[in-house]
């Protein structure tokens, strides 16, 4: 039978942030992210909104416009902190130099590792929590 708890979500995590190793792909990556709360999706759907109005609808704006647009909010409203990230002569990356980094292009896959650690924001759920333990 289903426990209700597998069906809850840390939904403070997803306002407050938390420290996410997006992937294994990213070796000891951990970036602090918040979730993708309502206030970027609002601001999201503004700015599309907005863009839809010059480019004569949704459909047409260019790819390169919708990435500037969601980058720019991921970096006003998600991502809050680095760590685990060096320069090739060992000095750690800040956050004013990641976030510089996302914005370009060279440095996609940073990006990439952003959105994927927005997504598993809250995704820990009590259910597997418990599990965990009584293993």
């Amino acid at each position: 039978m289903a426990k209700i708890t597998k069906f809850r979500k840390n939904s403070a995590a997803i306002r407050e942030g938390e420290w996410i190793k997006p992937g294994e792909e990213y070796d000891d990556l951990e970036i602090l992210t918040r979730g993708f709360t309502d206030e970027y999706l609002d601001a999201q759907a503004q700015k599309l909104r907005r863009a839809a109005a010059s480019w004569h609808g949704q459909d047409r704006i260019p790819v390169k416009i919708k990435r500037d647009i969601n980058t720019e909010l991921l970096l006003r409203y998600v991502i809050l902190d680095v760590r685990n990230l060096q320069h090739g002569d060992g000095t750690a990356v800040t956050l004013e130099q990641f976030k510089q980094m996302l914005l370009d292009p060279d440095y996609d896959e940073l990006l990439l590792a952003c959105y994927r650690a927005a997504s598993q924001v809250g995704q820990v759920r009590q259910g597997d929590l418990e599990e965990a333990v009584g293993n």
